[in-house]
């Protein structure tokens, strides 16, 4: 019994060090299979396109990737589209945490299931609707974004140039979303619909 060593603590949290450095990689894993599968579940999507400026449009579906400075640029977009039934769809990243809005759709890495089948109840419902328009103001790219992005029935869709998605509209050489929101009102008001 007296030759038997005890473990002290120190042991047990450099095993729990190991096992949460484990979980992250296999969580990781299988966050990649689960995107490569919506990848392949993507297949061509059909949409009547139609170009609306800011005295036509009525309705206008707003993505983003959840930030600190949302309030502020948002403000701004809801001021430049008076009239427009604004819709507002939100990608939170991992390790992002926010106070929820009930007006927001909020879309999470853990909203993909295996199969590449969406488990976000609320997700579908705002992908099938042919909003006049969407706003991409994201600012990265995942298999989930690019999901969104390209089988939304949304009429026109407006966003900065990117390598995995072509919006009918994209704004070159923007860096903020504050230079994107700008590019964006003044497409809108030199638009002509068709």
């Amino acid at each position: 019994r007296d030759r038997l060593r005890s473990r002290g603590l120190g042991d047990v949290y450099k095993r729990q060090v190991k096992y949460t450095g484990m979980k992250q990689i296999f969580k990781g894993v299988f966050h990649r299979m689960k995107e490569s599968s919506l990848l392949k579940r993507m297949g061509e999507v059909k949409r009547d396109k139609e170009f609306h400026n800011a005295d036509t449009m009525k309705t206008c579906l707003i993505f983003w990737v959840a930030n600190r400075e949302d309030g502020e640029w948002m403000k701004k977009l809801t001021k430049g589209l008076k009239g427009v039934k604004i819709h507002k769809l939100c990608f939170v990243p991992d390790s992002f945490s926010l106070t929820p809005q009930q007006d927001i759709v909020y879309v999470r890495n853990e909203d993909l299931g295996f199969g590449g089948k969406i488990l976000n109840t609320d997700l579908p419902p705002v992908l099938n609707t042919p909003y006049d328009l969407l706003l991409d103001l994201s600012d990265r790219s995942s298999a989930l974004i690019d999901y969104i992005l390209k089988t939304s029935q949304a009429k026109c869709k407006i966003g900065k140039a990117k390598d995995n998605f072509e919006s009918d509209i994209m704004l070159e050489d923007v860096q903020h979303t504050k230079e994107l929101i700008e590019g964006i009102v003044q497409v809108l008001s030199e638009l002509k619909k068709y």
